[in-house]
């Protein structure tokens, strides 16, 4: 069934034939279902009615009596047999002559159902007349319960199905004969259907093969405006646009060539023979060169690499030094135009720029480095002295003292650099939650100078500060603020001389509070200013390393400021001082103190 004219035939008398099926089989089975329900709701009326005018005016003692009341209503019924069982399954009273065994009741499921006090329709019984052929009946047993809501007796009542059954029958033929009919006149008209279809296509495919041999001037004629009439002018459009679309193609050629120009990593294309067919700006200025003959050869050589290395995907990486290191990731990618053929048919070598991933490893290293030398001075230091105790130290009071008291300073160091590499992991991870608020700067300055004042009297020093007189609101952690102004301000301290001046101003600049603590202490040379914020960056490591510095305090005090949107600036010169600036943006709260 090649042709999709069959298929269409096929497929419309299967749906035909498909619903009829169901449609008849709901209908039988509807009226099957109807006309048992029209039976059950007879035989149980029969039943009650035989209860009502034999059961409840006769004792069982008067079988005889019972027997002839039965016969008599049991006239007025049509074509239904009706019996009386008692509790042991016997027949008390019947509306026939005919004899039937305590056994043969007895093994009725309706009539067991009934004996258990539920009614019982049976649609499909088989029984056996007095004639001796089999016939279908239709039973209801329906229990009858004395006083104490027990069952006495069952009536048990048949009625033949045999004139439902024919309904049924003559149903069917009708069914069966209307799908008949429904095929043979589905295959004429589903046959002409189909010729509708399949005669246009069969055009279609015939002007489509004229042009798959070159002749593209073809048209179709459109009849209808229908799928296949739709299918038609398509078809007409696509010979008209053809050349176009080529032409649109070779529009296209030069926008990639566009794209590959303004491309960010460098792209190198090589023919067989090596010579170069295609190369963007990028790789000019990767490589900085301008005069210089690109081949396939120089860029080897280049790599210092042989062409029999490019016979699998290679990466060379190398570094060409200017002005500032450059790291360069080369990819070499062989190409084949016939798969079949294994000969390379030419090269493309991607450029791209990595030197900013050098960097970061670079930095990398360097803080696994500082991190390692940071805690191996307090290590060496506690277990220097520990061995010293071990060794017999730690008889003498006084001097195992002073070895623990330096032990106690040493894991103290270590603690503390712990606490700022957590600091500093909370942030870069962004799971270091601020406790923001509304809080007065002012009184916050005035806290953290009050802290450090025992500082400043032991060395002599002044921490000179006037508030302002009205406050100045910003939304912060206030633990966090007080922890970037306690560093600066103990840096101040820390590198400033005996009987020196500190001071601290806070000054309102538009949106902004600045707050600036100055220090003449030994400064900072500008080469150093860009660095400051680096993490164990020190100016002076070996004055930083005595005082307890770990280079890490302006790192935090950078990642603090940052995290509440805020800022901070360094004005240093080496020899005078220094003047940090801390950068707060205003609270809503403060502009609803100034109205």
């Amino acid at each position: 069934m090649k042709s999709i004219r069959w298929r269409l035939v096929f497929m419309y008398l299967s749906l035909v034939f498909i619903v009829m099926i169901m449609t008849g089989t709901f209908i039988i089975v509807s009226t099957e279902n109807q006309e048992n329900k029209k039976a059950s709701n007879e035989l149980r009326q029969c039943a009650i009615y035989i209860q009502e005018q034999v059961i409840e005016q006769y004792d069982s003692r008067y079988y005889q009596d019972s027997l002839v009341n039965l016969s008599i209503v049991s006239s007025t019924l049509r074509n239904i047999n009706a019996s009386i069982i008692d509790i042991k399954g016997n027949t008390v009273a019947s509306s026939t002559n005919t004899e039937q065994s305590d056994f043969q009741q007895y093994k009725n499921s309706a009539v067991i159902s009934a004996l258990n006090g539920n009614e019982e329709f049976s649609p499909k019984s088989k029984i056996i007349d007095s004639l001796g052929q089999e016939k279908l009946v239709m039973s209801y047993a329906y229990p009858c319960l004395n006083e104490e809501n027990k069952v006495e007796y069952v009536v048990f009542v048949q009625m033949s199905s045999e004139a439902i059954q024919e309904t049924i029958l003559q149903t069917t033929r009708t069914i069966l004969i209307g799908i008949t009919i429904s095929l043979f006149v589905t295959a004429i008209l589903g046959l002409l259907f189909a010729n509708t279809i399949t005669t246009p296509i069969a055009m279609l495919t015939k002007k489509a093969n004229l042009m798959a041999k070159g002749h593209l001037n073809q048209k179709a004629v459109v009849k209808g405006s229908d799928e296949i009439g739709q299918l038609t002018k398509s078809f007409n459009t696509m010979a008209k646009e053809l050349r176009k679309k080529i032409a649109e193609s070779e529009d296209q050629r030069n926008k990639l060539e566009i794209v590959l120009h303004n491309m960010t990593d460098g792209i190198l294309a090589f023919d067989e023979n090596g010579n170069l067919i295609h190369i963007n700006r990028s790789v000019y200025d990767m490589l900085e060169i301008d005069n210089i003959k690109i081949t396939l050869n120089w860029l080897l050589s280049l790599l210092n690499i042989n062409l029999n290395d490019v016979n699998n995907d290679t990466i060379k990486e190398y570094v060409i030094n200017g002005k500032e290191d450059k790291y360069i990731s080369v990819a070499i990618i062989p190409y084949t135009i016939n798969k079949k053929k294994k000969n390379i048919n030419g090269v493309v070598a991607v450029l791209h720029d990595i030197t900013k991933h050098r960097q970061l490893d670079n930095m990398r290293q360097e803080f696994v480095a500082n991190v390692s030398h940071e805690i191996g001075t307090p290590l060496t230091t506690i277990k220097g002295y520990t061995e010293l105790l071990l060794d017999g130290a730690v008889d003498d009071k006084n001097m195992a003292m002073e070895f623990l008291k330096e032990i106690n300073v040493a894991a103290d160091r270590m603690k503390l650099l712990r606490d700022d590499l957590l600091d500093l992991s909370r942030f870069d991870t962004k799971v270091n939650k601020l406790n923001m608020e509304d809080v007065n700067l002012v009184s916050l300055v005035s806290s953290c100078c009050r802290q450090n004042l025992i500082v400043a009297e032991n060395k002599e020093q002044n921490i000179i500060f006037n508030p302002p007189k009205k406050p100045m609101y910003i939304y912060a952690d206030a633990a966090r603020i007080n922890q970037v102004i306690t560093n600066i301000l103990s840096n101040a301290l820390k590198y400033s001389e005996k009987r020196t001046n500190v001071n601290i101003r806070l000054k309102e600049i538009n949106n902004t509070y600045h707050l600036e603590i100055e220090d003449n202490g030994i400064g900072m040379p500008k080469e150093a200013l860009e660095r400051i914020f680096d993490r164990f960056y020190r100016v002076d490591k070996a004055r930083s390393r005595a005082m307890g510095g770990n280079g890490l305090g302006l790192a935090i005090v950078k990642e603090i400021m940052d995290a509440h949107n805020g800022k901070i600036e360094v004005d240093s010169i080496l020899g005078i001082g220094t003047i940090m600036t801390l950068i707060f943006p205003k609270s809503d709260l403060a502009d609803e103190y100034y109205v």
